[in-house]
């Protein structure tokens, strides 16, 4: 029987000592003030301003991405959450206990309340965690496999498909955060969640400003407001936080990192990421059915340049989708272990695609084209990639814009590749259906082989870790070889954090992880 138990001394010790040090400032000042002494006691602001490239478009945490927003600014909490030394912690729950191969119970800490003053129960915590089981594609690859039942109040039994499941693990994803299923979560005044932080006012794609939430059940925040604001612009983001106007700039591009040499205002955060940089490929596309195609445009890629062109250097290459994950690093060059453009003209020459007088190839009068989207921080990548298949007679034309815009050609079918980032840390089986399974909600592509489908099902019943870690490597390498994604980097996490800002904690998935109780900010 294996338990995970919540150590909630570190909270009220901190929460104690951070209330006994606005206790002891207010005496030193009274003291001052008596003993008519010059001395000022340091004084904080009471705002956080987070910049960032994105915020939410929904206050619904079973929108996309909006989860992950609420999560990374102290509004919504989930029942277990990683540490940013990747170990599993409960969060709201007070213990997790693995009874049987197929069974957890899980028990909540008590006293907790959403906002609006509704017990988080185990019915609530339930009724969230199947409304976004149903609702989120996001969120099922790590909720389909869970069947919750209430054992008493505080406790929810977890039944799970597969055996040795490591529930705690799938429920610190950021999609499966707990809000009141009952409550409208279309507006401010509607919205019903646990967090530190209480939406007072948004503005989808602009702004949202939280104000401290003075029930929480756990360590209340030294910072009363936090304001979000969407800054898509990198460079106006930059300078909002080397100006001192905002406290936090996320999604810093590293081209941008020589503005940060003297260290005055800000300094950078850049912990290293467990994500894939990866091109998607749309396999339905006539020239991107044949696997030698689809081969070629991995092999023609030169990796360390790309990591120097669009990462400044803050990255390294990788060859297979999981291997950005620290504990698969063994398969960081399987496969596609060089830059090898001869490889590459030698496979679409066998596939039929033959050089034309003009560099191009052409097979039945046709090009050989492969229209790339890119977005955010991504356009130095797309046109290093762009001039890379040239190279071998890939005549690839990169178009450059807002998310939405992939968002939609992918619903429409007509695109050939998009550029993005998943998260390679979590339970395999999960991450990889999700990814390479015909229904899995990063399969963007329609990968659908018979192979693959295999070993997945081979994993999804491995009992123990070994087991499945050989599996999971066996269907990384399988799928670059069917080469349905093509895995270039980790996507460089670079943060700016303003020097007046106390307490920010470094982690790998920072994107969810900026405020904490801790953080507080110097005046000027």
């Amino acid at each position: 029987m294996i338990t995970l138990t919540a150590c909630s001394g570190a909270n009220n010790n901190a929460q104690s000592g951070s209330e006994t040090g606005q206790a002891g400032q207010a005496d030193q000042a009274e003291q001052a003030a008596s003993q008519g002494a010059s001395a000022e006691v340091p004084q904080e602001e009471t705002e956080l301003i987070v910049a960032g490239q994105e915020i939410a478009a929904s206050l619904d945490p079973v929108q996309p991405l909006t989860s992950s927003y609420l999560r990374n600014i102290g509004a919504a909490e989930a029942l277990f959450k990683v540490d940013a030394d990747g170990k599993v912690l409960p969060e709201l729950a007070d213990s997790a206990t693995e009874t049987d191969a197929r069974t957890w119970e899980i028990k909540l800490k008590p006293g907790i309340r959403f906002w609006s003053g509704r017990a988080l129960d185990a019915d609530a915590a339930i009724a969230s965690l199947e409304r976004s089981k149903s609702q989120d594609p996001q969120a099922q690859p790590f909720l389909k496999e869970l069947t919750f039942a209430k054992a008493d109040d505080l406790t929810i039994r977890v039944s799970t498909e597969r055996e040795h499941l490591p529930v705690p693990l799938n429920l610190s994803y950021y999609q499966t955060i707990l809000h009141n299923a009952e409550a409208k979560h279309d507006a401010v005044g509607t919205m019903d969640l646990t967090g530190m932080y209480r939406v007072v006012e948004f503005t989808p794609k602009q702004k949202m400003t939280l104000e401290r939430n003075n029930d929480y059940w756990g360590q209340k925040p030294r910072i009363e407001r936090v304001v979000y604001e969407e800054i898509a612009d990198e460079q106006t983001r930059v300078l909002s936080v080397l100006s001192g106007r905002s406290h936090v700039a996320l999604n810093v591009s590293p081209t941008s990192l020589t503005q940060f040499k003297d260290g005055s205002e800000a300094e950078i955060s850049a912990t290293p990421a467990a994500n894939t940089q990866t091109i998607y490929l749309n396999v339905s596309r006539p020239q991107l059915q044949d696997v030698r195609v689809r081969q070629a445009l991995s092999w023609a890629l030169n990796r360390e340049e790309l990591v120097v062109l669009a990462a400044e250097g803050q990255s390294f290459p990788v060859a297979t989708w999981l291997s950005s994950n620290p504990a698969y690093a063994e398969a960081r060059s399987a496969v596609y272990d060089k830059s090898d453009p001869e490889k590459a003209a030698q496979l679409l020459e066998e596939a039929g695609w033959q050089l034309g007088s003009d560099g191009i190839r052409y097979k039945d009068g046709e090009p050989l084209t492969v229209r790339l989207m890119t977005w955010g921080g991504d356009k130095a990548l797309g046109e290093a990639l762009q001039n890379q298949w040239t190279q071998v007679g890939i005549q690839a034309e990169v178009r450059h814009g807002d998310y939405s815009l992939i968002e939609t050609a992918r619903e429409s079918g007509d695109w050939d590749a998009s550029i993005e980032a998943w998260s390679t840390f979590g339970e395999e089986f999960a991450l990889l259906s999700g990814q390479y399974s015909p229904q899995g909600s990063a399969n963007y592509g329609g990968y659908d082989d018979k192979e693959t489908q295999g070993l997945l099902s081979g994993l999804s019943e491995a009992s123990d870790e070994e087991t499945r870690r050989q599996l999971a490597l066996r269907i990384n390498e399988h799928v670059a070889l069917q080469a349905p994604v093509v895995s270039l980097f980790p996507r460089p996490q670079i943060t700016a954090v303003s020097k007046r800002l106390q307490g920010f904690v470094p982690h790998f998935r920072q994107f969810e992880n900026v405020v904490n109780a801790n953080l507080s900010v110097a005046a000027k």
